[in-house]
């Protein structure tokens, strides 16, 4: 028995016709669904640029996504405030700057480092009062090294620091430099 095949234009079809045109379409419909895959991807990529984009330059600028406030000298009750926070007695602030090494670690995370400097008696008579180092032994304290991303160090250059020190107050991070005179506060929040 004879299997009759199909004419088409006065032309009998092949086996091997029909495998042509389907491997053809098949073709076809894997580029566009690739095209596709490759376009959302690429699109997705620079929106996650633009974003680092837009937030290194408000972190450049002192803005951080989700601050109460800039970081920068002019905020700085407002900051102090945030954990209720305080200087010692008669220092001087050199800097509000962003924590962008701590919000670059934890998503939605936000900080200041607060730079001053202030007398070794009102350094010592702040650590009396507000920490649990006394005064007296700020020179026996272990010396600060880095332990983790998020020790309240990350934003702090200890290499330009001779002996830090570290302690906590409240949910902020003080560092000390000995001997006396130079210090740090970093408030942080959100991505804790």
């Amino acid at each position: 028995m004879r299997v009759k095949r199909p004419v088409l234009a006065g032309e009998e079809v092949t086996g091997r016709q029909v495998l042509v045109v389907v491997a053809v379409l098949v073709g076809i419909g894997v580029f566009w669904v690739l095209f596709a895959v490759g376009y959302l991807f690429l699109s997705s990529v620079q929106v996650e640029r633009s974003e680092a984009r837009a937030s290194a330059s408000a972190s450049a600028a002192g803005v951080q996504v989700g601050a109460p406030c800039p970081a920068d000298v002019e905020y700085l009750d407002e900051i102090l405030a945030i954990e209720g926070d305080s200087l010692p007695e008669g220092a001087e602030v050199v800097s509000v700057e962003p924590a962008v090494n701590f919000a670059e670690a934890y998503p939605g995370g936000w900080g200041y480092v607060i730079e001053f400097t202030a007398s070794d008696q009102a350094i010592r008579d702040y650590t009396e009062t507000y920490t649990a180092v006394s005064g007296s032994n700020i020179e026996m304290h272990s010396e600060a090294t880095p332990v983790s991303k998020a020790d309240g160090l990350e934003d702090i250059d200890l290499q330009n620091v001779s002996n830090p020190m570290r302690t906590r107050l409240h949910e902020t991070v003080l560092v000390l430099e000995r001997p006396l005179g130079r210090g740090w506060l970093v408030i942080r929040g959100g991505g804790r």
